[in-house]
């Protein structure tokens, strides 16, 4: 079985002594959680709450690997380093390419999943490493090589959908900075610690969670019509009601998730099409 290259992500590798607690001042996630075996949603966001990237995380040995957006890794590696001080930390691109892997194993037999046409055991090495996709056990990310990997741009595409359906955020540049966490579900997605003490706009994180007002999230709609992240969505009215987080092709046109103004009144509109609502794999909060 040979896993898919996905382009569209990249891999940040953290090294040294204080790395987890220097993680821990940053992220939404607990770091002292991920294990070679689990892997972790993560968000980071400014001083104002606001995301500027989230992907996935795991620990391996001696490092702490970070998945996220190849076009947010050079600015996200390049702002991190900014805080690390005298911290003992590096913070470098990983040299590792990423590709998806569709299994219907339990996310305890992963590990013990083969990869590459010689059907060699996976091993978590430096070389290659298998992470179980936070949010959707059937799914894992390899690490590795770009020689381990197969060009598959229609299996992309599905990946992309698979994601959508299992209604996994995402933060590209067009909306870097414009969701806070838990619009884009992360609390529900187990993406936040909500008891692990002081990151970067931990407070306003807090005060959204605990004053219960959320008046925006992430819904999935069906699109007659193709979109791209940070579009608007509209209600009856032309007022804008929602920006698009993620869009990719289905069967029946698109799919994309966004974050909506939940009081909006009336059908959403993409680009004056009527967007159909269809359910996520969770249920969020009333």
């Amino acid at each position: 079985m040979k896993a898919m290259h996905l382009p569209r992500l990249g891999v940040l590798r953290l090294t040294g002594a204080d790395r987890l607690d220097f993680l821990q001042g940053q992220l939404t996630q607990d770091v002292m959680a991920a294990g070679a075996a689990r892997s972790l949603l993560w968000g980071w966001n400014n001083p104002k709450g606001r995301l500027l990237a989230l992907g996935q995380l795991m620990n391996q040995g001696e490092a702490t690997l970070l998945v996220l957006p190849q076009a947010l890794l050079e600015q996200t590696m390049n702002r991190l380093r900014m805080f690390v001080l005298r911290a003992r930390v590096s913070i470098e691109p990983a040299g590792l390419t990423v590709g998806g892997l569709v299994t219907d194993q339990a996310a305890a037999e992963i590990p013990e999943l083969i990869l590459g046409p010689e059907h060699q055991a996976c091993a978590h090495d430096a070389d290659r490493v298998l992470m179980r996709l936070a949010g959707d056990p059937s799914r894992a990310l390899v690490l590795t090589q770009p020689t381990e990997l197969l060009e598959d741009p229609a299996g992309v595409s599905a990946w992309e959908l698979a994601d959508i359906r299992a209604g996994l955020p995402d933060i590209r540049a067009a909306t870097t900075e414009a969701f806070v966490p838990q619009m884009v579900n992360l609390d529900v997605l187990g993406g936040i610690s909500f008891n692990k003490g002081c990151y970067v706009g931990q407070e306003v994180v807090a005060r959204t969670q605990n004053l219960g007002r959320i008046k925006r999230r992430m819904l999935r709609f069906a699109s007659p019509t193709s979109a791209d992240p940070g579009d608007a969505l509209t209600d009856p009215d032309a007022a804008v009601a929602g920006k698009v987080v993620r869009s990719a092709p289905s069967e029946d046109g698109h799919e994309l998730l966004a974050v909506v103004q939940l009081a909006a009144a009336g059908p959403l509109m993409l680009a004056g099409q009527v967007l159909e609502p269809l359910p996520l794999p969770y249920t969020l909060p009333d």
